[in-house]
C-alpha cells in the first residue's frame, strides 16, 4: 500500500491543477458582469440594471476565490503525501474532494483507502529524512 502513495500524490497534483483551471472559468462571470455595466450596454434603449452586472462580477469573484483555494489545498495535499506529512490534513481534503462527483469522489475514496491503511500510518510515523 505504501507504493500507492507516489501515485496518490501525482493524482492530487493533476486533480488540483484541473480544479484551478476550472476556477479560471469563473472569470467568465466577471467578464459578463463588466460587459453588462459597460457604456455599450447602457446606450441601448432598454439597458440592464447596473445591479445585475455588479452581482455577476461579485458572484464571479467569490466563486473564483473559493474554487482556487480548494484547488490549492488539493495541490498542498499532494505535496504532503509526497513528503509523508500532515496525514490528517490530506484526509480532510479528501473529504472535500468526495463532494465533487465523479473524479473528486474517486480520488477521495482512493485517498481514504490508502491513508487509513496501517502500513501507511507507520510510514507517516517514521522520522523525516534529512534533506541534502
Amino acid at each position: 500500500m505504501v507504493n500507492n502513495l507516489r501515485t496518490l500524490s501525482i493524482l492530487h497534483y493533476v486533480y488540483g491543477a484541473l480544479v484551478c483551471l476550472g476556477g479560471a472559468a469563473m472569470l467568465m462571470f466577471i467578464f459578463i458582469g463588466a460587459m453588462l455595466n459597460s457604456d455599450m450596454m447602457q446606450q441601448q434603449d432598454d439597458p440592464p440594471p447596473e445591479l445585475v452586472g455588479g452581482f455577476m462580477q461579485v458572484f464571479g469573484w467569490v466563486l473564483f476565490v473559493i474554487i482556487e483555494i480548494i484547488g490549492i489545498l488539493i495541490l498542498l495535499s499532494g505535496s504532503w503525501i509526497a513528503k509523508r506529512r500532515n496525514r490528517t490534513g490530506s484526509l480532510v481534503i479528501a473529504g472535500f474532494c468526495c463532494l465533487n462527483f465523479p473524479l473528486g469522489t474517486a480520488l477521495g475514496i482512493f485517498t481514504f483507502v490508502t491513508l487509513l491503511n496501517e502500513e501507511v500510518k507507520r510510514e507517516y510515523d517514521r522520522p523525516a529524512l534529512p534533506v541534502s
